[in-house]
């Protein structure tokens, strides 16, 4: 990890400015409680992009002008993912991305995962009892009038409460070499990722390439799918999954042939016929029953905020079977489905040692029943599947290499020389139409999507514990600079809400907007007894 420094004295000028123009005068040292101590901005380092350094370096300008100084700490993203995303290893504020994944489109994850009290992915360590509750309830609102209320009810709460706050929403890019490939379709509304039918399935090859190369990162910690947190997509390449995000948001039938509730916390699911794993053997019901309760009685962290409703399977017949919840859950189907896969009976149910630690790889056991199966993994170079030419949805070209190439400039020379022919998320969605535009055999396609960057911050440490400070740094959160200069454009301005103002089914477009306004946000430190010294730093109120 590096640490830059970003405190400088022309910064430090700019902040005594601010002050001397807007709020109040200098205070007398007797006026001043303790100096703030600087703080540190955590993001995904080079290997998933340039912008998120020059996002931060613009929120990292804009907060020094309120008297802070600031330390730029880049964090490679599986490590960011495990230490601070569900690590619980916030120090003081990180600049974060999270994608458009297609349980993303329910308020749960929004609203709980990210927010209630001692939840796994709520990394800014925020609680509030009342919201926590309230939170937890609207899970089970199966009565669709009540939980819409709940969830604005919610966002109202979050709002005042500034734990964390939304700056941008994904515009994501998709690259690839025409000449190669065709039928390339857009996963819209949600971005181009491994969990999405297109383009991948329905790609098509226009010559003797029958390998599509993406170039992308490398993000994969394990290919054991109850451990893997960061590379979830990829895996369930491999290891299918009950049902998919459609193009209108909705969830579509995929290992599952179809759903329905029996009762209100009774699930019952029908596969779909004649399916198989990568090792010829038949997928049945007791598979699915087997991965079910296997999953439930281990709680793997990975799949903790999925599972908390669950708590059983049981088979029917050969390929239906029952989930029963311990309470109703309304969002089970569109957080759960498309996200649960199912494991070869006959190749975990005798192993003894501790699942979640389990090298796959080494004991051959990395076999699914999704679209493509596993062939080779280098680290840190190359991953490749095959085609699984038994699944129904098969692809028409024989297998998938991913490139771990990391940097945004090797992945844009591999393109140009051929080497790649799929490129998404990593090169800025800004480079890949410039690409297009300016060679023929590329093209391009961009999509609004609900993936969002945001703040968090450390909510049980000062000064992130004080509620005008959270609100003083969301009011000088520079998003139209951000997009503008680290996104050149590509990106969205986020509302004001935890939700994406993209889902507008649940978001709520009452909620006031928060204005870029430094005075505002220094009069707001002033109001709370915060004060300044002669160099202008920040310091908290006096006892």
């Amino acid at each position: 990890m590096r640490n830059i420094r970003f405190g400088t004295a022309k910064a430090m000028f700019a902040a005594t400015v601010a002050f001397t123009s807007g709020v109040g005068t200098s205070a007398t040292a007797q006026d001043l409680g303790e100096l703030v101590a600087p703080l540190s901005i955590s993001y995904y380092a080079a290997d998933f992009g340039p912008r998120f350094e020059q996002s931060s370096r613009i929120l990292a300008s804009e907060w020094e002008k309120l008297g802070l100084e600031l330390n730029l700490e880049p964090i490679q993203f599986s490590t960011f993912v495990s230490t601070i995303n569900v690590g619980g290893g916030l120090e003081d504020i990180a600049f974060v991305s999270v994608g458009s994944d297609p349980d993303r489109v329910d308020p749960t994850y929004w609203t709980y995962d990210q927010s209630a009290c001692g939840q796994r992915r709520n990394a800014s360590k925020w609680c509030d009892e009342t919201y926590s509750a309230l939170a937890d309830a609207q899970r089970s609102m199966v009565d669709q009038t009540k939980r819409e209320a709940a969830v604005k009810e919610l966002q109202q709460l979050h709002f005042e409460s500034t734990p964390w706050w939304p700056v941008t929403h994904n515009v994501f890019g998709m690259l690839w070499n025409n000449d190669k490939w065709g039928n390339v379709l857009s996963p819209s509304p949600v971005n181009p990722a491994e969990t999405q039918v297109n383009p991948w399935l329905n790609m098509k090859p226009l010559g003797d390439d029958r390998i599509l190369d993406w170039g992308y990162f490398e993000d994969v910690n394990t290919y054991n799918p109850l451990a893997e947190e960061g590379a979830v997509g990829w895996v369930r390449f491999i290891f299918d999954t009950f049902g998919k995000i459609d193009s209108d948001g909705s969830v579509m039938p995929w290992a599952a042939e179809s759903w329905e509730f029996i009762d209100d916390t009774t699930l019952r699911i029908k596969l779909r016929a004649g399916m198989t794993f990568h090792d010829g053997k038949p997928v049945t019901a007791d598979d699915a029953v087997f991965t079910l309760n296997k999953v439930i009685d281990v709680q793997p962290p990975s799949m903790a905020a999925r599972i908390v409703t669950l708590d059983s399977a049981e088979m029917v017949d050969d390929l239906t079977f029952d989930i029963k919840m311990k309470m109703p859950d309304a969002s089970f189907v569109t957080t759960g489905l498309p996200f649960l896969f199912i494991l070869p009976k006959h190749l975990w149910e005798n192993y003894e040692g501790d699942i979640l630690a389990r090298d796959v790889i080494e004991e051959g056991v990395v076999i699914g029943s999704g679209p493509f199966s596993f062939k080779e993994w280098r680290r840190n170079e190359v991953h490749e599947l095959e085609t699984h030419k038994a699944h129904w949805a098969a692809a028409e070209y024989d297998g998938l290499r991913r490139l771990s190439l990391g940097q945004p400039d090797a992945i844009r020379s591999a393109l140009l020389s051929g080497q790649v022919d799929l490129a998404t998320g990593i090169l800025p969605t800004a480079a890949m139409d410039d690409l297009a535009r300016q060679n023929e055999s590329l093209s391009f396609v961009d999509e609004n999507s609900h993936g969002t960057t945001m703040v968090w911050v450390n909510n049980e440490k000062a000064p992130f514990n004080d509620l005008a400070f959270r609100q003083a740094l969301r009011q000088s959160t520079n998003k139209d600079r951000v997009i503008m200069e680290a996104h050149l454009g590509f990106a969205n301005k986020a509302g004001s809400g935890p939700i994406p103002n993209q889902l507008s089914a649940w978001y709520d477009d009452s909620l006031p907007e928060v204005t870029f306004d430094i005075e505002a946000a220094r009069q707001i430190l002033a109001d709370a007894g915060y004060g300044w010294d002669k160099q202008g730093r920040l310091h908290y109120p006096a006892d």
